[in-house]
């Protein structure tokens, strides 16, 4: 048996674990329960570190970082600079005055969006926990110009080409 399938059959024995704790009454299910949540979390944890690990050596192996396919998945990379301490007030200035600028009609002056509407189209570059970088290049904003950018981070990025049993 190789190693995915070992990890395949783990995976079902933790199912197993749930779906019989769905139909489960004794007094015993809230002590396992617990302790089934304590197994789940130090695998993520450990899966996560080597999932890290895995990755790291592989960015820095010879690979050239071209997509892969396989008839079970594909993998391609996906690169972005950190960006921390952004100057959320500025910026949230600068997208105002843009989208009011934007909303006025060039040869009549006219205004022609309400403030409610161009306060929603404020959440076309912003989310309450982050700003869209991409939006933002849009509308011709560098989102960099307000925060501190950091060194890129490149990710994997895997999709099963199966179906899943979710």
């Amino acid at each position: 048996m190789g190693l995915q399938e070992e990890i395949q059959e783990t995976l079902e024995r933790l199912d197993e674990a749930i779906h019989y704790e769905r139909s489960s009454e004794d007094p015993e299910r809230t002590i396992r329960l617990i302790h089934l949540g304590f197994v789940l979390n130090e695998a993520k944890k450990y899966v996560t570190s080597l999932q890290k690990e895995a990755t790291s050596l592989l960015l820095d192996s010879e690979w050239d970082q071209t997509p892969y396919q396989s008839q079970q998945f594909s993998m391609e990379t996906k690169t972005g600079n950190p960006r921390k301490k952004w100057d959320h007030m500025a910026l949230a200035n600068v997208v105002a005055k843009r989208i009011h600028d934007r909303s006025i009609d060039m040869d009549t002056g006219e205004v022609t969006k309400t403030a409610q509407q161009q306060i929603q189209e404020l959440l076309e570059y912003a989310s309450p926990s982050y700003w869209r970088v991409t939006a933002l290049k849009d509308i011709g904003i560098d989102p960099d110009d307000y925060c501190e950018v950091q060194d890129p981070i490149t990710n994997l990025i895997y999709r099963s080409n199966e179906e899943t049993n979710g």
